[in-house]
């Protein structure tokens, strides 16, 4: 029975180290952000369509929010690439601008 709800393509579940502070969604809103997020290991791009995971089993693109859960607000210091499997923190996923 289908509930309307848009088929995830790859979800992985986080089991990153908690960070003690909550943050709040810090949504990048300017046209190239995806272009400039990226695994600081293998180089893979994450796309807005990528699902990540949490302990509250809440499903969300972790770019979205700076690996801030929406649903529980738990801030995520690591990100698991989907593609080479390996851990890093989240903060290095983001290129810096020129």
């Amino acid at each position: 029975m289908a509930l309307g709800y848009p088929v995830v393509r790859r979800v992985i579940p986080l089991r990153f180290r908690e960070d003690k502070q909550h943050g709040s969604s810090t949504r990048l809103d300017d046209s190239d952000r995806w272009r400039r997020i990226r695994c600081p290991l293998c180089r893979w791009q994450p796309g807005r369509h990528d699902r990540w995971m949490c302990s509250c089993l809440h499903t969300w693109n972790t770019f979205d929010t700076h690996g801030v859960c929406p649903a529980c607000s738990h801030a995520w210091r690591e990100t698991m690439c989907l593609r080479c499997h390996e851990w890093s923190p989240h903060a290095d996923w983001y290129e810096r601008g020129d």
